[in-house]
């Protein structure tokens, strides 16, 4: 048997790489008022995917009704989905920059607890973001 060589097979390996399907996302949006006078609400829009998946959250609001027009007073987002949840304040009405803070929120993995999660923060200081705002502007609503 010494006249056989072995012929070395090289495989060839050929990686599929699939086509990144961007997700389907579904924008939702919706207000929930903060009190029976109907001056104060949560306002947002996020971005779930066709399992009903929490991907983005666009924009959660807290906003007040000033001469029938709804403002925003204190803002979260997550950058797109990409980054971690934070808040802006709203320096003045006139005025539409704002201050961003990190400060004293919570880091969940799940985007479904830190919804929940604003939606309660706003409820419970809601009243002092409200007061602090009005403060700033001279006025007074009730």
């Amino acid at each position: 048997n010494m006249g056989k060589k072995h012929k070395r097979r090289r495989k060839k390996i050929l990686i599929l790489t699939k086509p990144v399907v961007p997700e389907k996302l579904i924008t939702l949006s919706r207000s929930i008022p903060l009190n029976a006078a109907q001056q104060d609400r949560i306002s947002f829009s996020v971005l779930r995917n066709v399992k009903n998946k929490l991907r983005k959250i666009e924009n959660i609001s807290y906003e007040i009704n000033i001469d029938g027009n709804w403002e925003w007073v204190v803002r979260y987002d997550d950058h797109g989905g990409k980054g971690s949840l934070h808040k802006h304040y709203r320096v003045s009405l006139k005025d539409n920059s704002e201050v961003e803070s990190s400060t004293g929120i919570k880091k969940y993995k799940n985007k479904d607890y830190e919804l929940t999660w604003v939606c309660k923060d706003i409820k419970h200081n809601h009243q002092t973001y409200r007061s602090k705002f009005l403060k700033a502007q001279g006025l007074d609503l009730y």
